[in-house]
This record gives C-alpha cells, structure tokens and sequence, in this order.
C-alpha cells in the first residue's frame, strides 16, 4: 500500500510546484514593470493542475521515435496577461495587478502547506494508534 500515492498527495504536490512557478512569472512580470515591450506572462493554474491529475484528454499522439515531443514544448500553460493597458513603451504590466497576484498566490501555497501538514499529521497519528 502506497500512503503517498493517494490523489490528494498528488494533487498537494502538483499544486506547490505550480505555485511556485507561478510565483517565478510573476516576480518576472515585476521585475520587467520598466522594459519596453514586456508582456507580462500568468501560467494557467486550472489547467496545468487538470493536466497533472489526468483530467485533460491529449489529442497528438507521438507515433515516431524521430518525431519530437510536444507535450514537452507546452510543458506549462503560459499566457500572456492583457489585464493591463500597456503603456506608451508598449509595456503591459501593472504593479498592482502582479503584486495582488503574487499575494494571492502566496495564500494558496500556504494554504495547500498547511492541508499537506494536515495530511501527514492524520498518517502519523493513525501508525502511532493516537488517531483511534
């Protein structure tokens, strides 16, 4: 019996490493508030964490050892965010936005911390008999 092979670890785990890319782009998205032309960027938590949990139906199957892997090449949901008006410089990146994102983000990390802390403390509880 596999404790941590359970959906709910799976889907923790996938959903920290998601919030920790996230928060990359949108530190990214800050840091470029000032260069010329720079889109900011946003990665699709929903559908990243679909895809990580097998919901999401692939439709390109790789039939050629020689053919190169897209599912690689579109390793995350990265899109550019239009949430705000770009400037005269062609910038689109609005600080508050981004730091309102990035707080926010933060929270759910925290948040699925704390249900993984959670979890593990329910396993601990239940192998030292403390749990029944």
């Amino acid at each position: 019996m596999n404790l941590f092979g359970d959906a709910g670890f799976k889907v923790l785990e996938r959903s920290l490493d998601l919030r920790i890319k996230r928060h990359a782009l949108l530190t990214s998205n800050v840091a470029n508030s000032e260069t010329p032309g720079f889109k900011a960027r946003e990665l699709d938590f929903a559908g990243e964490l679909e895809k990580a949990v097998g919901k999401q139906n692939e439709s390109l199957a790789k039939t050629n050892p020689g053919h190169q892997d897209l599912a690689s090449l579109q390793a995350s949901h990265i899109v550019f965010d239009n949430s705000g008006a770009v400037g005269n410089d062609g910038n689109n990146v609005d600080l508050d936005i981004n730091v309102g994102k990035l707080s926010s983000n933060a929270a759910g990390y925290n948040h699925a911390v704390n249900l993984l802390t959670m979890k593990l403390r329910i396993l601990r509880d239940a192998a030292s008999g403390r749990g029944v």
